[in-house]
């Protein structure tokens, strides 16, 4: 099934209207986001990604009264037999395997790719579920295959399950009941209580999920960052030529403190160094992402391909800018000003093209930046 990347997935209601009336604050429900949806994901496409280490998949059971969670890489004998047993499988990050994911995730594009995580898909046989539960970040709910229910809670406070593996919400109490068909999208704002169970042995659900750092996670890698990058040309033991005769030579005297305080007062940075922390804290590939490298080339033969095919990233490599400033999986990127606006294709349509006439002189500062980032695998050629 092929997605037109311009498709309007949220019904009646335009991007804005959502941004304003919905995002981060009250549940959505669209019938016939697409209409006549077949998914091109199966089962067996999830079963095979979940065979792959660099995967990250879970198996979902109710048993003997008690929620249990096993973990990836699975074996085809690991899943359970689907008759008369209920149980779920979820497989994350599928946009870093499957093409069509990929450009699923283009559908969501009104929200900005520092907020975008990732598509996890989840298979289902009847009465499947993962439980009642809540998540600290926004998602959208899209029913791919087969029907899945759909609970919703407004409770402000939970109870959690503390036997179970996984967090399971004791006191759910229901406010919103809803029966999805394939083709039907469920927005749920971050802490609003849900518990979806499959009405089918067919059951596919799509979850597109955004990503949401905490303050502790900002604070403290901005402090890593800023350990790597301080700003200071001075590395001065501490002197005191002045030391006075202590009472106690155990106490920590007040000049000693007044001089640390200065010295700490001394770290500087600036609206620079902030915006450089930002850009590569929110490109980090994800855990365990693996790149594969390129063969050494010339910028000579990279330029002859780059006229003549298109580029795009790879599938988990975030890209964003800052005015002029680029990030890619963590790193800077240097560029001259003639290769920001290709730059700033690559990054918000996620494939470039070289269309227009570039003099040699441009082509060949295009090639350079582009060059290190094809090698190390964070680009590549759309054959």
């Amino acid at each position: 099934m092929r997605l037109d990347r311009k498709n309007h997935i949220l019904g009646k209601i335009s991007n804005d209207v959502f941004l304003k009336k919905y995002w981060q604050k009250k549940p959505l429900l669209i019938r016939d986001a697409i209409k006549n949806f077949k998914s091109p994901i199966t089962e067996k496409d999830l079963f095979r990604i979940a065979q792959n280490e660099n995967a990250i998949s879970r198996l979902i059971e109710f048993k003997r009264g008690i929620w249990q969670v096993k973990y990836g890489p699975f074996k085809k004998s690991d899943l359970p037999k689907k008759i008369n047993t209920p149980w779920t499988i979820l497989v994350q990050n599928i946009n870093h395997h499957l093409p069509f994911a990929e450009s699923f995730l283009n559908l969501f594009k009104f929200i900005p790719y520092t907020r975008l995580d990732d598509l996890m898909v989840s298979f289902a046989t009847k009465k499947g579920s993962v439980g009642p539960h809540f998540d600290s970040y926004d998602v959208f709910l899209f029913q791919a295959k087969g029907e899945r229910e759909w609970k919703i809670s407004e409770q402000k406070k939970f109870s959690l399950d503390k036997k179970s593996a996984i967090k399971i919400i004791t006191n759910f109490k229901t406010k919103n009941t809803w029966v999805l068909k394939p083709g039907d999208l469920l927005y749920l704002p971050p802490n609003v209580g849900h518990w979806g169970v499959s009405q089918s042995d067919d059951c596919l659900t799509y979850s597109i999920g955004f990503r949401a750092p905490g303050t502790f996670e900002i604070q403290s890698k901005f402090l890593d960052f800023i350990q790597d990058n301080l700003i200071t040309n001075k590395n001065n033991l501490y002197r005191d030529p002045n030391l006075n005769l202590q009472k106690n030579p155990a106490e920590i005297n007040s000049n000693m403190i007044k001089k640390i305080q200065q010295i700490v007062n001394q770290l500087r940075w600036n609206t620079n160094s902030i915006n450089n922390f930002i850009g590569q804290l929110l490109t980090e590939p994800i855990e365990g992402a693996v790149f594969q490298t390129s063969k050494s080339m010339t910028v000579g033969v990279f330029i002859k391909d780059l006229v003549k095919k298109p580029l795009k990233l790879n599938p988990k490599t975030r890209m964003l800018f800052i005015k002029n400033n680029f990030y890619i999986n963590g790193e800077l990127i240097e560029a001259d000003k003639k290769s920001i606006m290709y730059l700033k294709q690559l990054a918000n349509d996620r494939e470039i093209s070289i269309k227009s006439a570039l003099n040699k002189k441009d082509l060949n500062a295009l090639g350079i930046v582009l060059l290190p980032l094809y090698l190390s695998g964070f680009i590549d050629f759309i054959q």
